[in-house]
């Protein structure tokens, strides 16, 4: 996943995945098949990794701090990292998506799960009176993935807290939006 992480499918060699992954070409072939299903693993791991500690949003607490935090952390993810690699589902669909429909699929879901996720704590924040919009808590949900995803993209131009803070909090804005 890293190898594929830090340089995209198509500029990552099998050479850089056996010596990333410390095994032979042999081995490589035989545990995965090849190159594009060992991506595709990689892209379930890291689907699995993501969604896992964003099921932290499903957990009692006030769900304006819960989104505000989980946002935040997510914006110094990309300001620290200092390789720029963004979020690699949103790498696997800018580079692959529109000609693979396996990855797509797969992107897909993830994001569907994320909206999910999110669709479910905004939903509860409407319910208790933390946020003032009624719009529907799916689509809230799908902006924000739009939102975070744009973060990483920009990110990946200019990792500076100071131009990526602003676009949360704007984007914060929308839940008190009646």
């Amino acid at each position: 996943m890293k190898a594929f992480w830090a340089k995209g499918y198509e500029a990552t060699s099998v050479q850089d995945l056996v010596d990333c992954m410390g095994i032979n070409r042999g081995s490589l072939y035989d545990t995965f098949g090849d190159k594009r299903r060992l991506f595709l693993e990689a892209l379930d791991q890291y689907g699995t990794g993501a969604i896992l500690r964003t099921d932290s949003l499903r957990r009692d607490g006030n769900p304006r701090e819960m989104l505000t935090e989980f946002l935040y952390v997510f914006m110094q993810k990309q300001v620290t990292d200092p390789k720029r690699r963004g979020c690699f589902m949103t790498n696997a669909a800018v580079e692959l998506c529109s000609r693979d429909d396996e990855c797509a699929e797969r992107v897909r879901d993830f994001f569907d799960e994320l909206e999910t996720i999110l669709g479910e704590l905004i939903a509860r924040g409407q319910a208790e009176g933390e946020f003032k919009s009624r719009q529907k808590p799916a689509d809230l949900a799908a902006y924000f993935v739009c939102v975070m995803q744009g973060l990483r993209v920009i990110g990946k131009v200019t990792p500076e807290e100071e131009v990526l803070r602003p676009m949360v909090d704007m984007a914060l804005r929308v839940l008190d939006q009646e």
